[in-house]
């Protein structure tokens, strides 16, 4: 009972503090307050007016889809002047992606330098010389040294105009495969 007891002086000390600090003992600033909004008045500027923007019906069939990115197309692209030569002939490691073949070895016989170049199992390593076409990118090798094979490739950028680019098949060094 003393428990109860306890619990009911806290409740009725707790209803004093709360109804002292309920007192008129802020009406200056309450006063101050509604002198203050009675001069105040809100001014909101009118919206714009909008004007609706005329309908135009996208047909899938006669326009090129937005997202291609063949709609950015140069002069130079059209023209097709550095195009590779599609006609040739396609030789046997053209069949390969430049990324699966592995340059093994280089010999260096006299003046005309070969590349022995792995390809993916089961075929056999095939040997290239200088101006012969390897990989998928229209790539011929313009440079074999002791270090690697240099291959000059002919590729399509983002606006459709062909571009050269080279890249290194190097030679892996002792131990590595």
């Amino acid at each position: 009972m003393g428990l109860a007891l306890n619990r009911l002086m806290v409740l009725f000390s707790s209803g004093l503090l709360l109804s002292g600090c309920a007192s008129e003992d802020h009406e200056d600033i309450k006063a101050w307050m509604q002198e203050q909004s009675s001069t105040m008045r809100g001014r909101v500027s009118r919206l714009p007016e909008i004007k609706p923007f005329p309908p135009v019906a996208y047909e899938a069939g006669l326009m090129p889809s937005p997202f291609s990115a063949a709609k950015i197309m140069t002069i130079d692209a059209v023209l097709d002047k550095s195009a590779p030569d599609r006609n040739r002939p396609l030789q046997p490691l053209e069949s390969f992606p430049l990324e699966d073949l592995k340059v093994v070895g280089v010999i260096l016989s006299g003046s005309k330098p070969y590349a022995i170049v792995q390809t993916p199992p089961p075929n056999k390593p095939k040997s290239v010389s200088v101006g012969e076409y390897v990989g998928q990118s229209f790539g011929k090798i313009v440079a074999i040294n002791k270090d690697g094979v240099k291959i000059r490739e002919t590729v399509r950028d983002i606006n459709g105009v062909w571009v050269e680019q080279e890249k290194v098949l190097s030679v892996p060094t002792e131990g590595g495969f």
